[in-house]
């Protein structure tokens, strides 16, 4: 089966986001959330491996574990796909289990992912018919009073395992 074929949207499922340029956030203060759609083969006429064991958190520019905010967790995660109401803090190690929150419907049937897979069904890339090949997620940074000044950059990582 053909690798998966991620990629990420704002919610509005039409302006791709190829990166996520908070800002400036004041130490002691918390971003405006971002609204995220994280796809698996979105639009795709043929299918692709489903991602399995999808988990979400941040690295440093290197794909590191370093620097304060994946040390102390700035980033936290709402999956909204998963009726979540509360925010999780990952950084480095400490992960975020993602999953679809729906099925997908295509010419083939109906699809249901399992727990922490994103499908990788063909579908018609709208949110009503493919919710198994997507997750939504809310990310927003929480900035600490002691946090050191100037500019941060990172990755917010989704990883997964995929046959």
């Amino acid at each position: 089966m053909p690798t998966p074929q991620v990629s990420w949207y704002k919610t509005d499922n039409v302006t791709p986001l190829p990166k996520w340029d908070i800002g400036t956030i004041d130490a002691g203060s918390t971003s405006p959330p971002l609204g995220v759609m994280i796809w698996n083969n979105r639009g795709g006429t043929a299918d692709l491996s489903t991602m399995t064991n999808c988990t979400i958190t941040t690295k440093d520019s290197a794909g590191g574990d370093t620097g304060e905010l994946v040390i102390d967790k700035w980033i936290e995660v709402r999956v909204d796909s998963m009726a979540e109401t509360g925010f999780t803090k990952v950084g480095g190690i400490v992960t975020k289990a993602i999953q679809a929150g729906g099925n997908t419907t295509n010419s083939q049937g109906t699809f249901s992912p399992n727990a922490k897979e994103i499908l990788g069904v063909a579908n018609d890339g709208s949110v009503a018919n493919s919710k198994g090949n997507l997750a939504q997620v809310t990310l927003q940074a929480t900035v600490p009073a002691t946090a050191t000044a100037g500019n941060v950059n990172f990755l917010t990582r989704v990883a997964y395992q995929y046959v």
